[in-house]
């Protein structure tokens, strides 16, 4: 129990700093959202895939495999646009506290794909998180400078709700191969989706944002130093995570295991605090906290 714990923690924090990446990565307007989840997407995928083949093996497949792939595969590859355009517009601790809906969600999806029931206080742990997610929303969009706080909120709803049915896949994937190879294709499959769709439409994979001016187009150097290394970092995170992830997922209930995930809301608002530096913290933190307290109850 103990392990499992760890590597739901471990996952936590890794998506909370490949959340604050990437809001850095959009902020700086250096590439399109899809160039941006391109490049991430392509070096998980080589990281998992290298490590499945040179150091574990590659594992022998399931029956159910390929089908959890491509349903898993094609929410994942709307979502992560999709999660970005959220952060782009809406302000970062509060979007990132919207992930917190998806247990929620997933108490539902996970009986109806998996089988696998709600605990005995789902009931009034989902009541006690909308109450959170209610606190950290409420705060008035006059006191943030997002574009439109409302929006990123909504966006990143919407994404906890198309990950409430991926994340079942996710584990179906992982139960029919192992923890690197499954996601090293899942995240191999988003990359060619992603490759077609810039080919397809602006016939070049890497593709600058349309927000950046050409007369304030960076030196070469700020260019590799805060262009390309970032999305590789982000490529590095997500991979990281998606190892804890997958071992957090083969050893416990989905609900369970995106329960404890969520504990890095409280990771993205001390983000959003510390590198963007976002107000309301105070507020924020006490809805996450009651909404953590609410995650706590489903387990």
């Amino acid at each position: 129990m103990i392990t499992w714990f760890l590597f739901a923690l471990g996952a936590a924090i890794a998506q909370s700093c490949m959340n604050a990446l990437s809001n850095r990565a959009v902020k700086l307007a250096q590439f399109s959202k899809i160039t941006i989840s391109f490049v991430a997407t392509g070096v998980a995928s080589l990281i998992l895939l290298g490590i499945s083949y040179f150091l574990v093996g590659f594992p022998e497949l399931g029956p159910d495999f390929w089908r959890a792939v491509l349903i898993t595969g094609a929410f994942n590859t709307i979502m992560i646009p999709v999660g970005f355009k959220a952060y782009e517009v809406g302000e970062f601790s509060s979007v990132y506290s919207m992930s917190l809906t998806a247990p929620i969600f997933i108490l539902f999806t996970a009986w109806i794909f998996l089988g696998e029931s709600p605990p005995i206080f789902g009931i009034s742990g989902v009541i006690l998180s909308v109450v959170g997610l209610w606190s950290i929303a409420r705060v008035s969009s006059k006191n943030t400078e997002a574009k439109d706080y409302k929006k990123g909120n909504l966006l990143g709803l919407s994404v906890a709700l198309m990950a409430s049915v991926s994340t079942n896949f996710d584990k179906l994937a992982v139960l029919n191969s192992d923890r690197f190879f499954s996601f090293g294709i899942i995240a191999g499959f988003m990359t060619v989706g992603y490759a077609a769709y810039l080919l397809i439409r602006h016939r070049t994979l890497i593709v600058r944002s349309e927000t950046l001016s050409s007369t304030a187009s960076p030196s070469w150097s700020i260019f590799l130093l805060h262009g390309v290394m970032l999305l590789f970092l982000i490529g590095i995170v997500h991979a990281l995570n998606a190892y804890f992830y997958n071992s957090a997922l083969m050893m416990g209930f989905v609900s369970y295991t995106i329960a404890i995930k969520r504990i890095g809301v409280l990771f993205g608002v001390l983000w959003g605090w510390l590198f963007f530096r976002e107000k309301n913290i105070s507020k924020k933190f006490l809805g996450a906290i009651i909404a953590i307290l609410g995650i706590l109850l489903i387990l």
